[in-house]
């Protein structure tokens, strides 16, 4: 799992550079296999009860890799913690191609396309599910992060740092409140009237929003501002977390995509826009110090970011075997096992190459230039 080796790798050299504080190094190494074992855990068991759902026979069952250091074996099931704490898989009875037709459906070959495609995507679903409930609970405050120059705000002089307390005389507490007043003003026309909170002083700034020049059929409205990242629980009416879940769990979802597709396009370069392991590992450091709603906050976004990478139509990952699956269905047979095997080494050299790229790129800007 090139993921799995990449993080440790990370994690191991951010420790070498980062020697003079041991025990900041200690605590951030502990909290970074907490919540990584947390997220494949997820994401294992997802696979995991669909196949026993499906009644494939699931043999192991390991969190972490390498050498198993505990197992016990239930209902035909070992379960299994492993020496390298980062990574782990869920293996099924008759799980690997052999270009024979199985027909025990006992076996994981031996399912029908459709239900194999429900068992390889209930990992990343599961990640995606438990993402969506945290949104629903965690959200960020009315706190103004980046201020895009020469747009509305910045115009009216509003300044990153500055706490929105309302707009047009509509309290303001939550990002997703300002976010709904400024969608909300379909006339261009029309000002918004935000009262701000800066280093203790109450302003006011008069914003007239432009619209959005990729949506304008639907009258979208912008200004110019991103949330600062200050994040606490929500307290609101209870219908209030599910639209709140809804809305944040869409947003981020087009907001990876976007960003994917400008990293293809381009429009946007790989170093200081990607963040990987040893770049994680540093945020979580610092979450712990923040509070316990930023770092879940921070495992909601690793849940979606890993959710959505995996189901990327790219071989090795579930998306490809999805992808496989689909030509399988079309072709009314399955792909040759000589050409997955092949498919599967090029895509191997090129995920590593891309998480070893993102990793120096994370050293060199998380620790050697600290």
């Amino acid at each position: 799992m090139p993921l799995s080796f990449m993080i440790a790798c990370g994690i191991t050299v951010a420790g070498y550079l980062k020697r003079r504080n041991m025990f900041s190094f200690i605590i951030t190494g502990i909290a970074v296999i907490a919540v990584f074992s947390m997220v494949i855990l997820v994401h294992e068991c997802g696979h995991f009860f669909v196949a026993r759902r499906m009644g494939v026979k699931v043999e192991r069952f390991a969190l972490g890799l390498g050498r198993v250091l505990v197992s016990k074996k239930v209902k035909g099931t070992e379960y299994a913690l492993c020496l390298i704490p980062f990574g782990g898989y869920v293996k099924m009875a008759g799980d690997e191609p052999s270009g024979e037709v199985m027909k025990e459906s006992y076996k994981y070959f031996g399912q029908a396309p459709g239900r194999r495609f429900w068992i390889i995507f209930a990992g990343a679903g599961l990640n995606y599910l438990l993402a969506f409930v945290i949104f629903c609970f965690v959200v960020p405050t009315a706190k103004v992060g980046l201020v895009v120059k020469d747009m509305p705000a910045y115009k009216a002089g509003i300044e990153s740092g500055d706490k929105i307390l309302s707009i047009n005389g509509n309290r303001t507490e939550y990002w997703y409140q300002v976010l709904d007043t400024v969608s909300s003003n379909r006339d261009a026309t029309t000002a918004l009237r935000f009262q701000l909170e800066r280093k203790g002083e109450t302003l006011e700034a008069v914003v007239i929003p432009e619209a959005a020049s990729e949506a304008p059929a639907r009258k979208v409205r912008k200004i110019g501002i991103s949330s600062y990242g200050d994040v606490r629980f929500l307290k609101a009416a209870p219908g209030r977390y599910i639209i709140t879940g809804m809305k944040q769990t869409l947003s981020n979802t087009l907001l990876t995509y976007k960003f994917i597709w400008y990293l293809i396009t381009g429009k946007i370069a790989l170093k200081g826009s990607a963040t990987g392991p040893v770049g994680i590992a540093v945020i979580i450091g610092r979450a712990i110090n923040i509070g316990l709603a930023y770092l879940l906050y921070l495992i909601a976004h690793i849940n979606l970011a890993l959710a959505i990478f995996n189901l990327l139509p790219l071989p090795v990952l579930d998306g490809g075997h999805i992808l496989l699956l689909g030509i399988e269905r079309i072709m009314k047979r399955p792909v040759s096992v000589k050409v997955q095997e092949v498919i599967q080494y090029v895509a191997i050299f090129f995920i590593t190459l891309l998480f070893a790229t993102v990793t120096w790129n994370d050293i060199t800007t998380w620790i050697i230039k600290k």
